[in-house]
């Protein structure tokens, strides 16, 4: 499936079961998804590495999302109280905030976007490096090339 269509999808059953789908888990596990599907990963990554950034970034923003939906109530509210007046009739700030809480959903369209960019400058950084690069920086690293210093010395 595209993005857009992904997207849609998740903005329709996220508006339509909120608030039941934040507190099940199930809006984590649906940007899970999202992610997996639409974020590229380098070769070298491991399945582990590229599931621990997933569900970091997954996690923060299903919960920075549930934040902006409850406060989209307020928002959406006092907004046309103050362009009417009066405030909006129950069915229509419904109507209303549904919209949007749909809208707020495209909003990971730009998160997928920055996180694409993350993985890349971060697989850039570690391209010319193994793994275990950083080990001749250790304690033991450093022995090892003293005592061959002083080998030298000794000749």
């Amino acid at each position: 499936m595209s993005l857009d269509s992904d997207l849609k999808l998740l903005a329709d059953e996220a508006v339509a079961d909120w608030p039941e789908i934040a507190l099940s888990g199930q809006l984590t596990e649906a940007i899970t998804t999202l992610y997996r599907v639409h974020l590229r990963f380098p070769p070298w990554w491991t399945r582990d590495e590229c599931d621990d950034f997933i569900s970091h970034n997954a996690d923060m923003d299903a919960g920075h999302l549930a934040t902006q939906f409850d406060d989209l109530i307020d928002i959406v509210i006092d907004r046309f109280g103050r362009q009417h007046g009066i405030l909006p009739h129950h069915e229509d700030a419904d109507a209303m905030i549904a919209a949007e809480r749909k809208a707020t959903v495209y909003d990971l369209e730009g998160a997928i976007e920055a996180l694409s960019e993350e993985v890349s400058k971060m697989a850039l950084h570690s391209s010319s490096r193994a793994p275990a690069s950083m080990t001749g920086c250790s304690p033991a690293g450093r022995r090892s090339r003293s005592t061959a210093r002083s080998r030298r010395k000794r000749r």
